[in-house]
């Protein structure tokens, strides 16, 4: 997008693209790559935006240019002024360490919900803190995790401003249930893998629902997507058998009895919490597996959109010692 733009009384060109932002005149040219690092403060007048403060740069112009190039940067580079544009609406967990919180935010215009990761800088450092968003942006944009709205910067935090998910229900689940939820997570890990992405930290506190019924995955602090090792691919694949095999414990639970699982569910079980295997990609062949036979025999795209209702709640509750996202 390009527009005109005021810099000291003097007329610029302002031209925004998906990796730059250049602000140019005969005399004088100003060149940005769009990352993180760049950080924006929103000027306003009479409580609409009339320009913005980037180094040190005075930026002004027209107001609906502005609000259209705030949309344009959202998730491209960092905004300060959280409190202008969103308020707090509730906290939903800390993690152990108080790294991080997760809480709901109301977007004071638009009055939508939203959730927002906090980061404290001081304990996790603004390099891992980069990185952890990029590996959510890079899952992002294959639906793999929450849709990432905005970043802000304040002295000692960053916030990640992201679509609110809902949570598993926690209760037991029919066999056929489990067999579809199991599946569906199975091939977005699959699809993970493919993108060169190990999430190393699945459980089902980390394992949410969109509006449209698509299962999502959050808690990416310990994901990668440099120099992978097998045995990190492995991880991911002895989490999903470790979900499995929680499922059916929940659902046969006795006191001093191993759960009772179906036959090729024992296969299946085996398969994913073998550590010997080291195949990276071995969870594509998973999906033929015959605990899921019966799937493909109804429909799986159907039997997934009825399942995931089942499992999805408002309600958040503290699980464990980790952040949800």
């Amino acid at each position: 997008m390009e527009f005109n733009c005021i810099i000291e009384r003097e007329s610029f060109q302002l031209n925004v693209k998906d990796r730059s932002l250049q602000i140019s005149n005969k005399s004088n040219q100003y060149s940005f790559d769009l990352s993180l690092k760049i950080l924006i403060t929103w000027l306003f007048r009479e409580n609409e935006i009339n320009g913005f403060l980037l180094e040190n740069l005075v930026v002004e112009g027209d107001g609906l240019n502005m609000k259209k190039l705030k949309q344009f940067l959202s998730g491209k580079i960092t905004f300060s002024g959280i409190q202008i544009f969103y308020f707090f609406h509730g906290e939903i967990n800390v993690n152990i360490n108080k790294a991080t919180k997760v809480c709901t935010l109301i977007n004071r215009q638009t009055k939508l919900k939203f959730s927002c990761k906090c980061f404290k800088k001081s304990v996790l450092g603004i390099e891992k803190i980069h990185k952890e968003i990029e590996i959510i942006q890079k899952a992002s944009k294959h639906g793999f995790a929450p849709k990432i709205y905005e970043c802000f910067e304040s002295n000692n935090c960053i916030y990640l401003i992201m679509e609110n998910l809902e949570r598993i229900q926690d209760q037991e689940f029919m066999d056929d249930d489990i067999r579809v939820f199991l599946y569906n997570l199975i091939q977005t890990i699959t699809s993970l893998h493919k993108e060169n992405i190990v999430h190393k930290s699945i459980k089902m506190s980390h394992i949410l629902f969109s509006e449209d019924n698509k299962l999502k995955l959050v808690g990416f602090g310990q994901a990668n997507d440099t120099n992978i090792q097998n045995n990190e691919f492995r991880l991911d694949i002895f989490k999903i058998g470790m979900i499995m095999y929680k499922f059916y414990q929940k659902q046969n639970f006795q006191i001093d009895q191993l759960p009772v699982i179906p036959d090729e569910g024992n296969q299946l079980i085996q398969s994913l919490l073998d550590w010997r295997n080291d195949s990276p990609f071995q969870l594509n062949l998973l999906l033929n597996h015959s605990y899921f036979k019966l799937l493909k025999n109804e429909g799986i795209k159907f039997q997934i959109q009825c399942m995931s209702p089942k499992f999805k709640t408002q309600v958040y509750q503290n699980e464990d010692d980790e952040s949800n996202f």
